[in-house]
């Protein structure tokens, strides 16, 4: 999705590049610059602030998932201990409310892992506009008519390669960036616990 994303913000760019420029007639070839999307968003001030908080939010996912796990472990130890012992319908009905609880634990874990992705994906957009933003002044101030993500280059010259120069004006215009945790944790009663 996001190189989807990328791809076709970065040929708006080529177009709006060309579109601002001067006529065909006093551009007789292209001018061309090279980014690498991948290592802007690996290497700049604002990945990078993210990268602790994104790494704390998914340790405490896999703790909760583990958790859950346990607990259901145990519930169905104790259910299989209580077979011998309980009334086929009174084991009937405690396997059907451990099935339940074991769905909405599911559920639970499902629900959470989508709102992280949301949020980091909210985070990485955020990036990816400034990206563009910064990518365009580039192209402008370089007069590049064309700019083309580097994992489209089979070969090119170095000297083409403006990925350092936007990582350096990225950091000046957006240093950092928070993932929005207004709508993690917020658990739709469901949980299992």
């Amino acid at each position: 999705m996001y190189r989807k994303r990328i791809t076709s913000l970065f040929v708006t760019i080529a177009f709006l590049a060309v579109a601002t420029g001067a006529d065909a007639q006093d551009m007789p070839s292209p001018s061309i610059g090279v980014v690498d999307v991948q290592k802007v968003l690996r290497d700049s001030k604002a990945s990078k602030s993210i990268r602790p908080t994104i790494d704390r939010m998914r340790k405490e996912f896999q703790e909760q998932v583990s958790a859950q796990e346990q607990q259901l472990r145990q519930s169905e130890q104790e259910l299989s201990r209580q077979r011998t012992i309980l009334a086929p319908d009174a084991f009937a009905q405690k396997r059907r409310t451990f099935s339940e609880q074991a769905r909405e634990a599911q559920a639970s874990v499902q629900k959470r892992r989508r709102d992280l992705d949301r949020a980091f994906n909210v985070t990485k957009n955020e990036i990816l506009k400034n990206l563009i933003v910064v990518a365009q002044k580039v192209a402008t101030e370089k007069k590049l008519n064309i700019l083309i993500e580097k994992r489209f280059v089979f070969i090119s010259a170095r000297k083409l390669d403006v990925t350092d120069e936007i990582i350096k004006r990225l950091d000046e215009r957006l240093p950092k960036v928070a993932v929005d945790l207004s709508k993690i944790g917020k658990d739709d009663g469901k949980g299992g616990n």
